[in-house]
């Protein structure tokens, strides 16, 4: 298995009083000979924070995109992107891990997912080996289970994490250009973008941060991958989207890689976001398409009956999504004791009574 000392470990990002104290910490007991590289903004605050190379950039700023539940949200891709490329750029290790300053490592166990899944094709294949990365927000759409309707989004791979080889993360990341603000944030708010639909309901990004930077990636290596924006959608993108993901990518669920977000429920455990599960790429849909493109003779390892059944699937995403409200910090105190003391019974209740025989299958087999 790969070594701790053959490892450079970017830590981008805000500081966070709370939080990136224990992402180093984690990061210096699982890969105890990496090297760390904390890449964030000129003026921050980092006494007692354990790191062996320091790089604090100009702040490139952040657009605003507008307020949810009372809070005001940014668009932070410039943000993200400079911090890993200027982390990249310093990094003196082999294989090197693109890492949120505000996440937490629980062991080193997707290094055994590194040699895994290792068939491709020729077609849209790019890096040199696989970069393994996380299955929240890898996406294949937004779903809409209720209403048998997916908004489809191609090369939105997410951003909150990234290992492989310096040179394949150098290749997704260095020639990337920040983004021309806030004209992206707002673009479909200009008025001659108005008459398209984005996939992304309120926010008005011309891509999602994360769809941005993997079809920047491979539109400047695939001279036939071309999207104007967020709405060029149909089969044949998709298509390629698919075979540039498994081609390139190792996508894993919390279970695989160990690495979590304390701010956020979901991430020690997919299915708690609810519908939106539906429309990522856990390792049902990963496998699956694998199967599909790279190895026709693999033996898919898992059996998602929320994938299989539908109404089972709308069912469980309901208490979901109960569950997953208890993660949002502004949800008054009121609500909370509602859905603790009523809405999660009762749909659990109702949910075990309608697919008694499936969940009985399921656990045992019969």
């Amino acid at each position: 298995m790969i070594e701790s000392k053959d490892i450079s470990v970017i830590v981008q990002g805000a500081i966070s009083k709370k939080e990136t104290p224990k992402c180093l910490k984690s990061i210096r007991k699982y890969l105890p000979q990496a090297q760390i590289l904390l890449s964030t903004w000129e003026g921050s605050d980092v006494d007692g924070l354990d790191y062996d190379v320091l790089i604090l950039n100009k702040d490139p700023g952040a657009a605003f995109i507008g307020e949810i539940n009372g809070i005001r949200m940014y668009n932070n891709i410039n943000r993200q992107l400079l911090s890993t490329q200027e982390g990249l750029k310093k990094a003196e290790r082999k294989y090197a891990m693109k890492f949120r300053s505000d996440l937490i490592l629980t062991g080193n166990k997707f290094l055994e997912y590194f040699d895994k899944f290792q068939k491709r094709t020729d077609k849209y294949k790019l890096f040199e080996r696989k970069i393994l990365g996380s299955t929240i927000f890898t996406r294949y759409g937004i779903e809409h289970i209720k209403e048998s309707r997916c908004d489809l989004t191609p090369f939105h791979i997410s951003d909150w994490w990234f290992f492989g080889l310096k040179s394949d993360l150098d290749k997704y990341f260095i020639d990337t250009p920040l983004v021309d603000e806030p004209d992206f944030t707002n673009y479909f708010a200009l008025e001659e973008n108005k008459h398209k639909c984005s996939p992304y309901y309120f926010t008005k990004f011309k891509f999602a941060p994360e769809q941005y930077l993997g079809y920047e990636c491979f539109s400047r290596n695939f001279d036939d991958i071309n999207m104007q924006d967020a709405s060029c959608i149909n089969d044949e993108i998709m298509n390629k989207y698919r075979q540039c993901l498994v081609n390139n990518f190792i996508i894993l669920e919390y279970k695989q890689s160990g690495i979590y977000l304390n701010k956020y429920t979901y991430s020690k455990r997919e299915k708690f976001l609810g519908e939106q599960y539906f429309g990522l790429y856990n390792t049902y849909r990963y496998e699956n398409d694998y199967k599909e493109f790279c190895d026709n003779e693999y033996k898919i390892t898992t059996d998602d009956i929320c994938f299989k059944n539908p109404q089972y699937g709308i069912d469980f995403s309901r208490i979901c999504k109960h569950l997953y409200m208890l993660s949002v910090p502004t949800l008054p105190l009121r609500v909370r004791l509602e859905q603790v003391f009523i809405s999660i019974p009762v749909t659990t209740f109702l949910f075990f009574i309608k697919h008694f025989r499936e969940i009985v299958k399921k656990q045992f087999g019969r």
